[in-house]
């Protein structure tokens, strides 16, 4: 025998211990995000504790689910885990901390499974799927409940592209593309993202065959057609979300903030720390972005140009890369949608990507294709070792930070102190707690700083923990300064309509539950209307305003009307 087959044998013989290792690993580093809450002051309030939709698992809402959009998305198996974790935990985070941590244990099998199976090299699969499960950036995607989707949308999306290398691999049996279309539908229903899809399943035909055909691009007509479809079904449902910077950022300016963000994501798998839950968009001086903006492009295209001076490894640098791009692209806001230029959870897929390289890396160190010395294959294995401990001490030192939305806007405060948002968002995960000084305090830091569309809601929810606070003049104060600011918001006139039923002023109660109304429907600010006006002796008005909350979704309306409306 061999040395060569020799040491395939011993590979052979240690891969089995490969995939157990790495889920181990990643079970360990992980652990401590189990005992994190709800992020009280940002997207788990709206898609878990205050969604109503998720509340009642039944047909009547399981329609609205998969026929409506919710907050500019439509995800509906997404939404529909939240409701079936509700209806068998109620709003216990661990159980739905507990769901993103196994679909991140899965995602990391079906990331091994598929490079074992379609690069045929158990090292490459095991470097790929080791630095998926633990680099620092993929926190946010695991440890926010809010980001089921991109967990959810990740596992469907790679049994699809498992069952498509079956197809690839297997005397191309239909049955496996079949399979690989209806995974890829699933992936669709959990995040929309999921459309870049077919262009990854001609990237895998071009690796493969070292060419994309016309009979494999036909293969692909309904993937297209379906990744069409939900395209442009995202643009409606997102149309009101999208976040438009013309007035601050030309089109050339955009060009630098697409090519830096690309250059970001990439730099932050070397790099992975100062990681924050907002990367706020830059502020503009003399005109000029800031400087790294302009230094991204022409470092972006010296690495395209070495991909293609790279010599014998270059196929795989080209996949790699292409990987990152493809499914990297929809995220890079060249149609703005948020305030953040990046966002850390948008690395989760693309990372696959990059780590490939890593893995196809190591593979030909391990088997001396470069012909390096022993010395410098040692180093290699080395640094691997290095980067592998050091993601894993700083995941786990991630995971703290999502403890709650006071911890987690601690830390945007401490990253971006001169950004109003994060007095915001702590001010809000305060008042939650009862800590309205605390709150009253950050919202004043809110209103001192930009950007000013903070400053409505700043002055809404100081309003409120005013009247927690019984501090009623200073309450109607920040009301009306808020009602100033925007005499179309719902939300304030609510507010103050409570403020004055507070006070025991019942008629100008109804009058701001009213004005509101004419804007937005809300069950509660009927439910509160219906008190005002029983307040005022108007029984039958009460009566009716309960039942119109009970027949919005109210529940606790019931209550009233049996007691009061029989």
């Amino acid at each position: 025998m061999t040395l060569k087959k020799v040491k395939k044998q011993k590979t052979d013989n240690y891969s089995r211990f490969f995939l157990p290792f790495i889920l181990i690993i990643t079970a360990i580093v992980f652990a401590n995000m189990l005992g994190n809450d709800f992020i009280d002051n940002w997207d788990d309030q709206v898609y878990v504790l205050n969604n109503e939709i998720i509340k009642q698992l039944n047909w009547k809402n399981l329609k609205v689910i998969f026929s409506s959009f919710y907050i500019g998305n439509y995800h509906p198996l997404t939404m529909l885990s939240y409701a079936i974790e509700y209806k068998l935990f109620g709003l216990n985070p661990f159980p739905f901390h507990l769901t993103n941590y196994i679909l991140h244990l899965l995602n990391v099998i079906l990331v091994y499974l598929f490079f074992k199976r379609f690069i045929g090299k158990s090292y490459v699969a095991a470097i790929t799927s080791l630095f998926f499960a633990l680099h620092p950036m993929h926190v946010e995607s695991v440890a926010w409940i809010s980001e089921r989707k991109d967990l959810l949308f990740t596992f469907f999306f790679l049994l699809s592209l498992n069952s498509y290398s079956k197809y690839l691999l297997i005397e191309k049996k239909i049955s496996y593309l079949i399979w690989s279309f209806l995974w890829f539908f699933l992936s669709l229903l959990s995040k929309p993202a999921a459309v870049c899809l077919p262009l990854v399943l001609a990237l895998m035909d071009f690796y493969h065959h070292k060419k994309v055909s016309w009979k494999t691009f036909i293969s692909k007509i309904p993937f297209f057609a379906l990744s069409f479809f939900f395209g442009i079904l995202t643009v409606f449902a997102q149309r009101k979300t999208f976040y438009d910077p013309a007035f601050f950022f030309s089109f050339f300016d955009r060009v630098f903030l697409v090519s830096y963000s690309i250059g970001y994501y990439l730099f932050k798998v070397f790099v992975p720390f100062n990681l924050c839950a907002l990367h706020y968009y830059p502020v503009k001086s003399g005109g000029l972005l800031p400087t790294e903006y302009y230094f991204a492009l022409p470092v972006l295209l010296l690495l395209i140009w070495g991909v293609f001076k790279s010599g014998r490894f270059k196929h795989e640098l080209i996949f790699g890369l292409l990987l990152y791009f493809i499914t990297i692209a929809l995220e890079l806001q060249i149609i703005p949608v948020g305030q953040a230029i990046v966002s850390e959870r948008y690395s989760y897929i693309p990372y696959i990507g990059i780590f490939f390289i890593f893995g196809q890396f190591f593979s030909y160190v391990k088997d001396n294709e470069f012909s390096f010395s022993r010395k410098i294959r040692s180093i290699v294995s080395f640094v691997l070792v290095i980067f592998i401990v050091l993601y894993s001490f700083l995941t786990h030192e991630r995971n703290k930070i999502w403890k709650n939305g006071e911890v987690l806007f601690t830390d945007v405060i401490e990253k971006y102190p001169e950004q109003g948002y994060g007095w915001l968002a702590r001010g809000l995960s305060k008042s939650s707690k009862g800590d309205f000084e605390g709150a009253i305090a950050d919202y004043t830091i809110t209103l001192q700083l930009k950007p000013t569309y903070n400053h409505l809601k700043a002055f809404c929810n100081r309003g409120i923990s005013f009247m927690n606070l019984n501090r009623m003049d200073e309450s109607f104060s920040d009301f009306n300064k808020a009602i100033k600011l925007d005499p179309k918001c719902a939300e304030t006139y609510f507010n103050r309509g409570s403020a004055y039923y507070k006070t025991g002023n019942y008629e100008n109660a109804v009058s701001d539950f009213t004005k509101g109304l004419k804007i937005k429907l809300d069950p509660m600010a009927y439910y509160c209307r219906g008190f005002s006006k029983f307040s005022l002796n108007d029984k039958n008005g009460a009566c009716s305003d309960w039942l119109l909350a009970q027949q919005y979704g109210n529940l606790q309306a019931a209550g009233m009307l049996e007691m009061y409306c029989k």
